[in-house]
């Protein structure tokens, strides 16, 4: 009996002892998540706890604006300085604070470091208790960093629309521009349109592709409207149209955008988002290529795609 005794209190000895040896008294936990994104887009919905719904793991989050809940843990932002996010993890009604950072490293891609740390306590059941609590969290800290990696890694569900690159097919345009002191409406545009399918017509050159559109604000008053279209081959200029020629190389094209005028405009601006967020340069004006006649269609049918030559 005194040896079944002294057994078990050797057996119970070494697993407090490796209880201390194993587990320190402080628990530091680090997850590291590589996402083939840009660290604006990162930072962009990472940071912003209202953005969470877009890409959150779990479907019972849906109407939840500042914090996320997946499984049992509840994630709230409590602090956002440069470059370091603050969140509180709150398991079983204990708190632990955890900081996110956002590293950017190659080809347009980064990795979100998530690391937290606690204290594991003397007592060693408590020391295990909060191993577990430890680990638990790791993992789903994991899962949920592995819901942003899925939707920040898709262009669409960030810009709301493909974007690929690829080469420039039109090389030989005639062209227009007009100034005027408002926003150009769709009837004015396609006065434009007409102007160049006349000159097309009388000059014997072919249209290869639909009209080509594009808008700058050049002050507080003006708007530079500029229209081209696609042709066969160099066609005469006159002292209103010019023909120009397009840069053989790389371009980025837009997936085809359903909707009027607020919809291009507001899918115009995430087109030029993108290409500001992923460090293009170009040698040209972006443009928008009306698909369908938007004098002809009803505005909540109109097709656009958008363009931006890149080097």
């Amino acid at each position: 009996m005194n040896k079944l005794i002294l057994g078990l209190l050797v057996i119970i000895s070494v697993a407090v002892v490796s209880v201390y040896v194993f587990i320190p008294k402080t628990l530091v936990v680090a997850t590291i998540i590589p996402i083939n994104t840009n660290y604006k887009n990162a930072d962009r919905f990472l940071s912003d706890s209202s953005k969470w719904v877009k890409w959150w793991p779990s479907s019972n989050n849906k109407d939840v604006k500042k914090v996320g809940i997946y499984k049992d843990v509840i994630f709230q932002i409590i602090n956002k300085s440069y470059n370091n996010t603050q969140i509180r993890l709150v398991y079983k009604n204990d708190t632990t604070l955890a900081n996110i950072a956002i590293a950017d490293f190659v080809n347009q891609s980064i990795k979100v470091i998530c690391e937290f740390s606690f204290d594991a306590g003397l007592n060693p059941i408590t020391r295990i208790k909060q191993y577990k609590t430890a680990v638990y969290l790791k993992q789903n800290l994991h899962d949920v960093f592995d819901s942003i990696k899925i939707f920040l890694e898709k262009p669409e569900n960030v810009y709301g629309f493909k974007i690929n690159s690829t080469m420039v097919k039109d090389t030989v345009l005639i062209s227009t521009k007009k100034y005027f002191d408002h926003y150009p409406s769709t009837q004015e545009i396609y006065g434009l349109v007409g102007e160049l399918r006349n000159h097309i017509k009388q000059t014997g050159g072919l249209e290869t592709n639909a009209p080509m559109l594009n808008v700058t604000k050049d002050n507080n008053t003006t708007y530079k409207t500029m229209v081209a279209i696609p042709v066969n081959h160099t066609l005469p200029t006159t002292d209103k149209i010019d023909l120009k020629r397009m840069v053989v190389g790389r371009i980025l094209e837009s997936d085809s955008v359903k909707g009027g005028a607020t919809t291009v405009d507001y899918s115009f601006k995430m087109f030029e988002q993108y290409f500001t967020d992923y460090k293009h340069t170009s040698p040209a004006i972006p443009f928008q290529l009306l698909v369908t006649d938007r004098d002809k269609t009803d505005s909540s049918k109109w097709i656009t795609r958008f363009y931006y030559p890149i080097f």
